[in-house]
């Protein structure tokens, strides 16, 4: 009888356990709710938008054509002379994006030697025709750092600066020489058909008139507007 009733108790205590364990299991698969994922779970990720505004922007862009033509002046440094007014006309032919050809023709008047100011006014190593000068030269010019130049938050223009070389001739002191032409330049785009360039160019030739033949440096800066058509 004992045996009897020990068998019958663990029979029915078996089921028990099973039921337990399923409870367990059910429980475990069971989510959290949001208070106990607050209490024992990482809190949620919030997400913010900013709040940013596109800006627009009107940029000048440089017209469709490729012939551009214009004016400069500036001051020309004569070798052996004086720093003298400077004026011109110039005009260029786009070929691709980063590559130009240029035309440039220029004037000035050279002033007195040092010598010439040191002596009086009895000599004069040159005529008043003779001190006229002017140069031709054909440049070839490559855009070297294209950019923007930023005026205001919604007003942008292009710009480049560019090198330019080559060669032309120069009309002096009752000489004509052979001239090379370096130099570099900075061009903004004011409007698609309108541009203002600032120049910097050194026309070289050799030169007898002070003294024997030298090689003489001619600085020239210059600024001018050129228009696109």
């Amino acid at each position: 009888m004992e045996n009897r009733s020990q068998h019958l108790l663990l029979s029915t205590r078996k089921p028990r356990g099973i039921s337990t364990a399923l409870l367990t299991g059910l429980l475990a698969l069971t989510p959290m709710g949001p208070a106990q994922a607050q209490e024992g779970g990482p809190a949620p990720v919030q997400v913010i938008e900013p709040d940013i505004e596109p800006r627009s922007i009107s940029e000048a862009d440089i017209d469709a054509e490729f012939f551009e033509v214009g004016a400069f002046a500036g001051m020309l440094t004569i070798d052996n002379f004086s720093s003298e007014p400077l004026v011109g006309v110039s005009a260029a032919f786009h070929a691709t994006e980063d590559f130009f050809l240029q035309f440039n023709y220029g004037m000035s008047e050279a002033g007195l030697t040092s010598f010439e100011e040191l002596s009086g006014a009895n000599v004069r190593l040159l005529t008043d025709d003779d001190r006229d000068y002017s140069y031709y030269d054909f440049l070839v010019g490559y855009n070297i750092f294209p950019g923007e130049i930023f005026f205001s938050d919604s007003l942008t223009f292009n710009s480049a600066f560019y090198l330019v070389g080559g060669v032309g001739n120069t009309e002096f002191g009752g000489e004509s020489n052979f001239t090379t032409t370096i130099g570099t330049g900075f061009r903004i785009v004011l409007l698609d058909w309108l541009t203002v360039h600032v120049d910097f160019r050194d026309h070289m030739f050799n030169s007898d008139l002070i003294r024997e033949s030298q090689l003489t440096h001619n600085i020239e800066l210059s600024s001018g507007i050129t228009l696109f058509f």
